[in-house]
């Protein structure tokens, strides 16, 4: 087969890919066509544009309303982020609505001209219970709440300020019970649970192993909660048995009906536990069973529809992961595919010798000294430059970091990736220098041989040519959401279209990934790639060489929590005083270690292609620069 005809397949396969895995993932979501899958927006009472997916079974009408739960996603993710719980709550009756917070996903920030100046704790939440419980096919009785991490924060500070309101206003919708996940319950300063006077069932979910046991809960480790201030706050005593039902104040378990008795009374409580991580609980049959039968109690008097233990939400996950593969795959044959123009072909030179070699005893050692001392700088400035990102300008909270959320830089999850491939980029760069100057440049090795020098005008091709090819990829990501409602995701890894308004955003961060590629792809196919080794040892020399330092600096990190109850990592560097966690660093690393391998294959693949770091460096700047932004929150300006 031709290379040609070879390309015209792979990017057959890979349109397939993305067409099967997002019709077989919306199919899921729908239940197969029993759950009607719609976006909402409009103006919320906060003054933002308010983003949501909602799911309606057709059980649900006016005739026979069914209950309801509104699904509220963590810091820097998004509603498609709940698929755990509004697949398995809706397919079973219950109208979902999983939200955008403010300032996350395609919802806005709020107005700074209402009141308190914008600042909503509830981060929409409030507003979206409204929304709800006027459907004519929603039981406005039975709604129930679920958010993870900052989202188990804010249904509940959500209930507290509907319940409020209520006081005044007996027409304004409260909910019937709580389940934060990933999250403590909302106390007040003085340890009392802020909404007690209510009548709010409350169930809890929280991994042993999660990363925000002493920020969330003050335990020195996650299997200690149950005996913390806020746990007895929220219990109403200490010692509370994990995944047992108990009445408020009453540390005696009950059984399913006397869990049912209680929550007829707004008294019953739980704290659920199992032997995960932080996201690991968006990946959890045992969390999915939980939050089912917690809502069939709360908010259907204890009937079940569908066993909480069958569960379809994984086949979702798993093909819009499918459909993120065929967005990979498409990238490089298609590439391939546009050089094959005229017009792009003049592109193509051949693929220069690579100038490391392992010939001798002398060449194999400086070669991997090198190598070694180049994977120190990204974990050892990994917790440094990331800190811990917070920075939510709806609640009023933000945290120091090295580079501050403004309205340049108002992605405060991605600035520490912004100073982190700026830095190792000009580490990169000059060891590459001081490499080339005294090794290289003896051994008679020119910068034409480096794939560097390309004629402005050649440049000036690859960029046209990269920018077409990420239209075309990126086509596919807005075909699929508008055909499918769906995305490219796989646990916490995902491409999200952008709003228009994120479109800036981008512009205004690409250039700084575009220099961490350039030189990257630069310093993997000269430095790094070995002559005369063969492809497959080469590939994984670059994948390790961009993430290895990480990996291990993960791998060292996680094994110490896993063993003791606590990461080798606590706290970030910066600012020394006081300490902050460094729970987020450490999730967000995962992301680096997705995405820069698959950058680094593109960046081989296509320099033995074209013979020249450009073509390389230009795409993976801008897919990653999407990956890096499309799912993230916004401060320090609106959106």
């Amino acid at each position: 087969m031709s290379s040609k005809k070879r390309n015209v397949v792979l990017v057959c396969i890979a349109l397939a890919l993305v067409l099967v895995g997002s019709l077989v993932a919306s199919l899921v979501q729908s239940d197969f066509g029993n759950v009607r899958v719609t976006e909402v927006t409009y103006v919320s009472e906060d003054g933002a544009r308010f983003h949501a997916l909602l799911f309606i079974p057709k059980s649900a009408t006016a005739q026979n309303p069914a209950p309801a739960v509104i699904a509220a996603h963590g810091y820097n993710n998004t509603a498609e982020v709940q698929t755990i719980n509004y697949v398995e709550l809706s397919r079973r009756g219950y109208v979902v609505m999983a939200i955008d917070h403010y300032s996350h996903g395609d919802s806005s920030a709020t107005d700074p001209r209402v009141k308190d100046k914008g600042l909503t704790p509830d981060m929409g939440t409030y507003s979206a219970l409204q929304y709800l419980g006027k459907l004519p096919y929603v039981d406005k009785n039975n709604i129930g709440m679920i958010g993870h991490s900052m989202g188990g924060s804010t249904i509940q500070i959500g209930a507290l300020r509907a319940y409020a309101a209520r006081e005044k206003d007996p027409t304004v919708v409260v909910p019937k019970a709580l389940m934060p996940t990933s999250q403590a319950f909302y106390v007040t300063a003085d340890n009392v649970l802020a909404y007690a006077k209510y009548p709010i069932n409350v169930g809890v979910i929280f991994s042993r192993f999660d990363e925000w046991h002493e920020n969330m809960w003050g335990a020195k480790t996650g299997d200690l909660i149950n005996t913390t201030p806020k746990a007895i706050a929220g219990m109403g005593f200490s010692n509370a048995a994990y995944n047992k039902y108990y009445s408020f104040g009453n540390n005696t378990p009950l059984d399913r009906n006397g869990a049912i008795e209680a929550a007829k009374n707004g008294t019953l409580r739980v704290i659920f536990q199992h032997s995960t991580t932080h996201p690991g609980t968006h990946w959890s049959f045992k969390a999915a069973a939980w939050a089912v039968d917690f809502f069939d109690i709360t908010l259907r008097g204890g009937k079940s529809t569908i066993p909480p233990t069958n569960q379809a939400w994984v086949w979702k996950e798993i093909f819009t992961g499918v459909a993120m593969v065929g967005f990979f795959l498409f990238i490089v044959p298609f590439t391939f595919l546009l050089l094959e123009i005229p017009f792009f072909k003049t592109i193509i030179r051949p693929e220069p010798v690579a100038p490391s070699t392992w010939a001798t005893k002398k060449n194999r050692l400086i070669y991997w000294l090198i190598y070694l001392v180049l994977l120190l700088p990204a974990p050892l400035l990994w917790n440094w430059a990331v800190g811990y990102p917070i920075d939510i300008r709806d609640m009023g909270r933000a945290v120091p970091t090295v580079l501050k959320a403004n309205n340049y830089f108002n992605l405060p999850a991605v600035n520490g990736l912004v100073i982190l491939a700026v830095l190792l980029g000009v580490i990169f760069l000059v060891a590459f220098i001081l490499t080339y100057q005294f090794i290289m440049k003896k051994n008679g090795v020119t910068y034409e041989q480096l794939g560097v020098r390309l004629p402005a005008k050649e440049i000036g091709k690859a960029l046209l040519l990269a920018v077409i090819v990420f239209v075309a990829a990126y086509s596919l990501l807005a075909l699929v959401r508008y055909l499918f409602t769906t995305d490219f995701r796989f646990w916490v890894w995902s491409f999200r279209a952008l709003t228009p308004p994120k479109w800036l955003t981008y512009l205004r961060y690409v250039p700084f990934f575009l220099f961490f590629f350039l030189v990257s792809s630069l310093t993997l196919n000269s430095f790094t790639r070995v002559r005369d080794q063969k492809e497959w040892v080469n590939i994984v020399l670059m994948i390790l060489a961009m993430v290895g330092g990480l990996v291990i600096f993960t791998a060292i990190d996680y094994s110490t929590f896993f063993a003791t109850g606590r990461k080798m990592w606590m706290y970030v560097p910066y600012p020394a005083n006081p300490k902050y966690t460094s729970a987020l660093a450490g999730v967000l690393v995962w992301n680096v270690e997705f995405a820069f391998p698959i950058a680094a294959v593109f960046a081989r693949a296509i320099f033995k292609k074209t013979g020249s770091i450009w073509l390389g460096g230009f795409i993976n700047a801008l897919v990653i620069t999407l990956f890096a932004i499309s799912n993230t929150v916004a401060a320090g300006g609106t959106i």
